[in-house]
């Protein structure tokens, strides 16, 4: 059985009956008392840190973690990351020194089974949070919060603004024009870097790996559970047509979900993209 770093089983399809909807982010976690810490660690975060947009924050997807082999702790859906563009991998200082003491007292309200990014010895990743300590930590501490022993700290969260990082994380709105060329292709690079799934060149060149990082997306989602393997076929096309239905780009009683990356499913993506541009 596929561990993770910190000892959680791997999950190994964003369908599986023991991940359930977080309602802080886009995408799913471990059901039980890994969702009970993680969703009052959101409540927390969005109440005392900053406001969470639930669009630029993610959940389970089954990956390695990032330049290693080891199985993400996304992979167990035991991990978060919140307003992933303005907290990029590898950037340091994103929060301010009141914002980062909000985040220790509540890691601190939770008894240490929550374990920060930025507190990381090498790379940060200050969006990423990951639970730690075994079932029977996460069973005390979701029992103090069933209990309603934490309470949030009055506050009022700073809202996430577009980060400044070394890779772009904004674009102008797409033509909706059914056309996958270089500016669409960009701005999908653009949405999966800031998920944390791709981190090569932002170059308008959809390759294998643009594609692998669209399928790890939509397997963390629920909707694709084949190869992660770049070759965005029928299954994958399928996938991504049922997510836009899903969030109303495609209107599927004018349009099959048949597996054709045509016209009408690039138009759909363009609306979707459009909708997560930060303005």
């Amino acid at each position: 059985m596929a561990l993770t770093r910190l000892g959680w089983d791997v999950l190994t399809s964003g369908s599986s009956n023991r991940l359930t909807n977080l309602k802080w982010i886009t995408g799913k976690v471990r059901a039980g008392d890994a969702h009970t810490i993680l969703n009052e660690l959101g409540r927390r975060f969005n109440a005392e840190v900053e406001t969470i947009r639930k669009d630029w924050s993610w959940g389970y997807a089954k990956r390695p973690v990032r330049g290693a082999s080891v199985p993400s702790e996304h992979s167990a859906g035991t991990a978060v990351d919140f307003n992933a563009p303005e907290h990029g991998l590898g950037r340091v200082g994103t929060f301010s020194g009141a914002q980062v003491k909000a985040i220790r007292r509540i890691l601190a309200d939770l008894d240490g089974s929550v374990r920060w990014g930025g507190d990381y010895a090498g790379r940060k990743d200050e969006m990423h949070f990951e639970l730690q300590g075994g079932t029977a930590k996460l069973a005390k501490v979701a029992a103090k919060i069933n209990g309603g022993t934490i309470k949030p700290v009055a506050s009022k969260p700073a809202k996430p603004k577009p980060a400044k990082s070394d890779r772009p994380t904004d674009y102008k709105d797409l033509v909706v024009d059914g056309k996958f060329g270089s500016v669409t292709a960009e701005a999908t690079q653009i949405l999966m870097s800031q998920i944390g799934l791709y981190e090569r060149a932002i170059d308008g060149d959809a390759g294998k790996y643009t594609w692998m990082a669209v399928q790890e997306w939509l397997n963390g989602l629920g909707y694709y559970n084949r190869a992660i393997d770049g070759d965005f076929g029928k299954h994958s096309v399928i996938a991504l047509q049922q997510f836009l239905a899903k969030k109303g780009h495609l209107d599927t009683r004018k349009w099959l979900i048949d597996g054709k990356f045509g016209k009408e499913t690039i138009k759909a993506w363009q609306r979707y993209l459009n909708g997560q541009n930060s303005k």
